[in-house]
């Protein structure tokens, strides 16, 4: 890593360690499923990739089908000997809010823990790539409802189900959204991906990160680069927005039935 110029991973040890699937898979929820723990099973669903030899991509892919097979088998929305209508992936739904608001509160918690550190950095990011995280993930479990799968026997709808699922893992969260966007609302790509594209510049270029790595709260709405990412992450957010509730009516109704309650 060293090597390649990568910097060390954060201090909080969620990365840059051995983590055995055991735990991923089998400690969902309750008290052994510490943040940790979610925030690796949640990251390997929506943004991991194996590196090295074939086998690498063996073990990721197993580990992967025993997630989404845990979300799925103990969903109660398929627990049902006939599952009728449209379903969602409710159990794997529920944690990917969690982890949304988990990233949101360690933020605040953050500010304290590190008097402020790299505060308007983290502000961004939080905006951007983590907000990209969760609304790939929430797509992730919508998408099933939106293609109205055919009612069957159990067996079926869960194999089916995590064979869906596990091909969204396949894929980057930039990647699920732009698939989302070119059905559902192509208009929408310059204010989506427009902005993704100036808050990745944003981080290439080095003077302006050290600014924001520098930048306190008291300081940041009068720095000019802080202001014109600000910018940026509300256009971003806009055009998510009119992505989920302004598109297409299916979209808009499946989102409101299931991203609250």
């Amino acid at each position: 890593m060293k090597k390649a110029e990568f910097k060390d991973p954060g201090p909080t040890g969620v990365f840059g360690g051995l983590v055995f699937s055991h735990e991923l898979i089998h400690a969902i929820g309750g008290d052994e499923d510490t943040n940790k723990n979610m925030t690796r099973r949640l990251l390997l669903l929506l943004e991991s990739q194996a590196i090295g030899s074939p086998e690498s991509a063996q073990v990721r892919d197993r580990i992967i089908k025993g997630v989404l097979a845990r979300y799925v088998e103990e969903d109660a929305n398929f627990v049902a000997a006939n599952v009728q209508g449209k379903k969602i992936p409710r159990f794997l739904l529920n944690d990917v809010v969690r982890f949304w608001r988990t990233m949101a509160v360690d933020y605040a918690n953050k500010f304290r823990v590190r008097a402020g550190e790299k505060w308007a950095l983290r502000n961004i990011k939080l905006r951007m790539s983590r907000k990209l995280l969760f609304v790939s993930g929430f797509l992730m479990c919508v998408s099933w409802a939106l293609e109205t799968p055919e009612s069957g026997e159990q067996e079926l709808t869960v194999q089916k189900l995590v064979s869906h699922l596990r091909d969204w893992t396949e894929r980057q969260p930039l990647e699920s959204l732009a698939i989302a966007v070119e059905r559902y609302a192509p208009s929408l790509s310059d204010d989506i991906f427009g902005t993704y594209d100036q808050f990745l510049s944003l981080l290439n270029d080095k003077e302006k990160r050290e600014v924001l790595e520098e930048l306190t709260p008291d300081q940041a709405y009068e720095n000019r680069v802080f202001l014109d990412a600000r910018e940026v992450a509300h256009t971003f957010d806009r055009g998510l927005l009119k992505l989920l509730f302004e598109s297409n009516v299916d979209i808009t109704e499946t989102v409101k039935k299931y991203g609250i309650f």
